[in-house]
């Protein structure tokens, strides 16, 4: 026990001592070979272009101890002779680099792309004699009606050293259709008549042009005319939108009652079998109803709320055919009109045979439920084909683009 409790004192200065020998040795072999002096007093500059770096360095020397000192590093200039070979090489390549998507330079009809500086870093200054035109970042400013010839000027400078050089351009007037030409000639036409009725209370627009009769018509009634439209078209979609929901929810509503038709002749065989009368039975289901809705175990169901209706309207007073009958006109489907009707008959002659028509009428009822639950099954799996297509496509685009991209 005591030796192992006198390794375990060791234990935690050692992994110290390992720790920092493993980094010592990381920062070793991570500065081997990028010392900034080296073996020959040397400190390298940066490539032409670059800029000025301060590096931290020891002296040993000056004095009894070495003594830090930060030496300033300027890039490398080119000499005057250096530096004209690089501006001509420059120039010789200039029309390439600052045409943009010109033609050339004595056919310029979109911006110019002027550099600040070149990769043999090299410094630009631009100038142009009609800055109104086109501005010293070749930017066009104002279209042309005819060709104007402008000298673009550039200064290249290699840290002191500097030179200029001229560039004879030519912006040429753009490109329009026929159509397009007519519009402006029609535009500069109002814009002259509009300075001369300065003094008039209103424009009085021309009443032909080139020989054409002119008509006008104000755009805003055009307007008026789009959003009416608009507003129709608006109405038409909501009253369609309201139509569809509506059918939406008697489907929904008829599924419902379809579903639950079986269930309500389960209930009324058990309990008409249990010796209670039809009404009694009725009045059972009701209430057994409206406790499951009371205590949230069960949400409305069709059915059901055309049951509890028709209970209320026995409680008020109407006679019990009556509110049978009225129970299969409001679900209006087949199976419940048949239902209010052997309700009827069994009130009108006795419960004879009630337990046998229910049997054979509940045995057609889960043959509708298969069927429909059949059908609605269909129905969502067919629904599910189209994201299913989608998937496909994006899985197909997935497998076509990069196999195109590698075959380009």
């Amino acid at each position: 026990m005591g030796k192992e409790k006198h390794k375990n004192v060791w234990l935690l200065p050692a992994a110290c001592i390992l720790g920092s020998l493993a980094l010592y040795g990381i920062l070793v072999l991570n500065g081997k070979g990028s010392d900034e002096v080296s073996d020959e007093r040397r400190i390298y500059r940066e490539e032409y272009g670059g800029e000025e770096k301060i590096y931290p360095i020891w002296v040993e020397g000056l004095e009894e101890e070495r003594v830090p000192v930060e030496v300033t590093v300027g890039p490398k200039v080119y000499s005057e002779e250096e530096a004209d070979k690089v501006f001509q090489t420059i120039m010789d390549t200039m029309e390439a680099r600052i045409r943009g998507e010109n033609p050339s330079l004595m056919e310029i009809q979109r911006d110019l792309s002027l550099p600040a500086q070149v990769e043999e870093g090299i410094r630009l200054k631009w100038y142009s004699s009609d800055s109104d035109i086109i501005n010293s970042s070749g930017k066009l400013m104002e279209e042309v009606e005819k060709e104007q010839d402008i000298i673009l000027s550039v200064e290249l400078s290699a840290g002191d050293y500097r030179q200029n050089y001229e560039m004879p351009i030519r912006i040429l007037p753009p490109n329009r259709s026929q159509t397009e030409q007519q519009l402006r000639e029609f535009l500069k036409e109002l814009n002259r008549q509009d300075m001369e009725q300065r003094t008039r209370p209103w424009l009085e627009l021309p009443e032909s042009f080139n020989g054409k009769t002119l008509r006008y018509q104000s755009k805003k009634e055009e307007d008026s005319k789009s959003i009416l439209l608009i507003g129709v078209i608006l109405a038409v979609l909501l009253v369609m939108r309201e139509k569809n929901e509506t059918k939406q929810k008697n489907q929904k509503r008829e599924r419902e009652l379809l579903l639950d038709y079986a269930d309500v002749l389960s209930k009324l065989m058990v309990l008409t079998g249990a010796g209670l009368t039809v009404r009694n039975s009725w009045e059972r289901m009701v209430m057994d109803y409206e406790a499951s809705l009371e205590e949230k175990k069960k949400k409305p169901r069709a059915a059901y709320e055309e049951m509890r209706h028709t209970y209320y309207q026995m409680q008020s007073g109407m006679a019990e055919g009556e509110a049978y009958q009225e129970f299969g006109r409001r679900c209006r489907l087949q199976p419940y009109l048949k239902l209010s009707g052997l309700l009827e008959q069994n009130r009108k002659s006795g419960t004879k045979n009630m337990r046998g028509i229910l049997q054979a009428e509940m045995a057609d009822a889960l043959e509708q439920r298969k069927n429909l639950a059949r059908r609605l099954g269909e129905e969502a799996g067919t629904r599910l084909l189209l994201p299913l297509f989608l998937m496909l496509g994006i899985v197909m685009v997935m497998i076509m683009v990069p196999a195109m991209m590698t075959m380009g």
